[in-house]
């Protein structure tokens, strides 16, 4: 079986990894550097979702895998708050599609001001801490929680659930 990541990210692909492990320990691992077709920092819950489709869907395709997998952060306003959660999908050769979420963080007041003003989270994040990449390692799940919850046990976290229609039960699927 070969699993396609749309994403060279190291902790995505450690995301990946670690849910290969659990549910196809066998599985090739490819990454590929694919484009999401969506905004580089989405603000809804419905951009950052079709980005991690639009990744999965070209992972897929681009290495003739049985599985293609995206993923996409974004935040998203719930009343006058803001919150960041990584969405992934998994695509089914036959073209069946699963999603799922990491859980979600606030955004304080001033990461929003410099979100706003067309920066990346990423970008915020390597500018306050003087570190550069973090999204490679830790990411911002690792600093909030010092540690507890990293990005790549985040994103793994919602590929699990996002592999949810083709390893549970199939008494849950109405759509097979």
């Amino acid at each position: 079986m070969r699993i396609a990541l749309g994403s060279e990210n190291k902790a995505k692909r450690r995301a990946l990894e670690m849910t290969a492990e659990k549910l196809f320990p066998e599985a090739e691992i490819v990454c590929v550097k694919v484009p999401s077709g969506v905004s580089d920092q989405p603000s809804t819950d419905e951009e950052a979702m079709r980005g991690a489709e639009n990744r999965a869907r070209a992972a897929r395709e681009a290495a003739d895998a049985d599985f293609g997998v995206g993923l996409e952060a974004g935040y998203h306003p719930i009343g006058n708050r803001h919150f960041e959660c990584g969405w992934a999908a998994v695509v089914r050769r036959d073209g069946r599609v699963g999603m799922g979420s990491s859980g979600r963080f606030e955004l304080s007041g001033k990461l929003m001001r410099m979100l706003k003003e067309g920066k990346e989270l990423a970008e915020v994040v390597d500018a306050l801490t003087g570190r550069s990449d973090v999204r490679h390692e830790e990411g911002m799940y690792g600093l909030i929680t010092n540690g507890n919850i990293t990005r790549d046990i985040a994103c793994s976290h919602a590929m699990l659930i996002a592999f949810g229609p083709f390893v549970s039960d199939p008494i849950f699927w109405d759509d097979e």
